[in-house]
């Protein structure tokens, strides 16, 4: 006979399993990875090769040094070593955001101390739509499970292994992201509350917080103390281009909010967090809605990519449907619902027929939207490597700029790791300009001033500037070297004399 708690790990395993086999199938049904998993890539296998992360590169910017966090590099660089990277990069984040349903499902259980909700809950995280990024390889991977397992940590503190555990977990997330003062300031936020309405923590709890606080604060400082020396307080907005700074630190949008994370976890969660301000909550309860609170305060005054916050806050979301499904049941009872045949069997049904609309639909359609080279764009990439003076660099649009340097081994204009480049508003400016001028003169003058002899113009490209190619392009001055999807032209003109 199953019992009820075997019945339980069975289901949650279900959902493990199911979310796994349907994120990997999505990965290995497209082919490539997103833009930015390029960097990543780069560096696992620089670290393979050489046993540190590649910060003096050769190729960003025309060559530059760069900062950040290797855990999730290291991660990787030690599968790699055994398995081929591409596999590595398919497997290894999928299966970290895999355990996901596992940490909320413990989480929500330890809040509710009932298996239904808690499974509810799983089954939510499961299928975040802005999650289900299934062929991004990042550190966000490691870091959002981790995340999670510090939180659980922080609820068991009472247990001594508990202890070790969370500071094993902020140590290896300080090592990860930077996106680690999420969670510890949440952690401060809440024992702040807590201290405002007279709740007892415990001494523990203060004295983790305030370990973390400058164990972070330690790590940062070792990684980045050249970054905010030169950028000073900005380098917490990434010295990103005032062009795109929208892009990376929009506005607040609900609407975008209950696509990006999901219609019945994103209302249930909000109205579970209204009722926890106004009534008895618990300690767990209160854990997370300092988290919560403090998570969309950062994302408001834009301390935090829009998108993180997002994900990080989906989560916690996730978790406060468990609780509100616990608070709403007993309600349902006292109403004419009950009167309903098997109305316990019906209710769950309705829940998860809402949630596959809402939710599992727009996860699967954001995941197949994924914007990825494709195999055509690669050959093109590929034939740059082939074909060009290893000392050449090609302007392509930002985006490709680290599929430039990890695929074609050539050196980019520019690529989305802005930190510690000066006049990144000017270069930012002057790269739409290579794009998107009329003049052929101002275009080859910046060409002549950066001593650039290439320029690629792919789908991403022609997508990002609304054209077909620039308006300047002739053959005269432009030679064209390569044509498919993609277009490679060389530069054939100046406007100065070459230098002997």
């Amino acid at each position: 006979m199953v019992t009820n708690e075997k019945r339980t790990k069975y289901f949650l395993l279900a959902i493990i399993i199911f979310t796994l086999m349907l994120r990997l199938i999505l990965a290995f049904s497209i082919s490539n990875f997103t833009y930015d998993s390029y960097f990543h890539l780069r560096q696992v296998e620089h670290i393979t090769s050489h046993g540190l992360p590649l910060y003096d590169d050769p190729l960003s910017y025309g060559g530059r040094t760069l900062i950040f966090l290797p855990a999730f590099h290291y991660l990787s660089a030690s599968l790699d070593l055994f398995l081929p990277l591409d596999l590595v990069a398919k497997l290894l984040p999928n299966i970290l955001l895999s355990l996901i349903p596992f940490l909320i499902f413990i989480i929500a259980k330890q809040i509710t101390k009932k298996n239904n909700p808690s499974l509810f809950a799983a089954f939510i995280s499961a299928f975040i739509p802005i999650l289900f990024q299934t062929n991004s390889f990042t550190p966000l991977s490691l870091f959002l499970p981790l995340s999670l397992l510090a939180i659980y940590s922080l609820m068991k503190i009472r247990e001594k292994k508990f202890n070790y555990i969370y500071i094993i977990s902020i140590l290896i997330l300080s090592l990860t992201s930077a996106a680690t003062a999420l969670l510890i300031i949440g952690t401060l936020f809440y024992l702040f509350l807590s201290k405002l309405e007279e709740k007892r923590t415990d001494k523990a709890e203060l004295e983790l917080a305030l370990f973390s606080l400058f164990l972070f604060i330690w790590t940062q400082f070792l990684f980045f103390k050249r970054t905010l020396i030169t950028e000073g307080p900005s380098f917490i907005w990434q010295n990103v281009p005032p062009q795109i700074m929208n892009q990376y630190f929009p506005n607040i949008s609900i609407l975008n909010s209950l696509i990006l994370i999901g219609v019945i976890p994103f209302l249930i969660g909000l109205y579970t967090i209204y009722r926890s301000l106004f009534e008895q909550k618990n300690k767990n309860v209160f854990l997370l809605l300092g988290l919560a609170i403090s998570t969309a305060f950062l994302a408001i005054i834009n301390f935090v990519e829009f998108r993180l916050a997002l994900m990080f806050f989906g989560l916690i979301l996730a978790i406060f449907f468990a609780q509100a499904y616990t608070s709403f049941t007993p309600y349902l009872q006292k109403t004419h619902f009950t009167k309903i045949k098997r109305w316990t069997t019906v209710l769950p049904i309705i829940i998860l027929i809402l949630f596959i609309i809402t939710s599992i639909i727009p996860s699967f359609t954001y995941a197949l939207q994924q914007q990825t080279p494709s195999d055509e764009d690669l050959k093109a990439f590929t034939w740059i490597k082939e074909n060009t003076n290893p000392q050449a660099t090609i302007i392509t649009s930002l985006s490709e700029g680290h599929l430039l340097a990890y695929t074609s081994q050539r050196k980019n204009f520019m690529d989305t790791q802005f930190s510690l480049i000066k006049d990144i508003d000017e270069r930012f400016s002057h790269l739409n300009s290579f794009f998107s001028t009329s003049y052929q003169t101002q275009a080859i003058s910046l060409f002549d001033r950066y001593n650039l002899h290439y320029l690629l113009v792919s789908p991403q490209s022609k997508s990002i500037y609304n054209l077909e190619l620039p308006p300047y392009i002739d053959q005269r001055c432009f030679e064209l070297l390569y044509s498919n999807t993609v277009h490679i032209y060389k530069v054939r003109c100046q406007l100065r004399p070459t230098k002997p």
